[in-house]
């Protein structure tokens, strides 16, 4: 069973696996609107673009953040 937690957007459906997040704190540093530690909860998808979100959360090292996208376009699923 998986400590996954998805916070929805109107937009895009944000994923977060607190079993594999390694604390880098890419996320609260690149994209500080959509992901603060202070806020509850901590992640807001509707708080930038949709891409932006996108190109962001790939950019997280361990894959412990994903994404789908309600465009149906592109969604992000990392292996590990």
């Amino acid at each position: 069973m998986t400590n996954q937690k998805v916070y929805y957007g109107k937009d895009i459906e944000v994923m977060f696996n607190s079993e594999v997040c390694i604390h880098s704190g890419i996320c609260v540093k690149g994209l500080p609107g959509v992901f603060n530690l202070k806020k509850r909860p901590w992640v807001n998808p509707d708080a930038d673009t949709m891409e932006a979100i996108a190109r962001h959360i790939d950019t997280c090292p361990s894959g412990a953040l994903t994404y789908r996208r309600l465009d149906g376009e592109y969604s992000t699923k990392k292996e590990g």
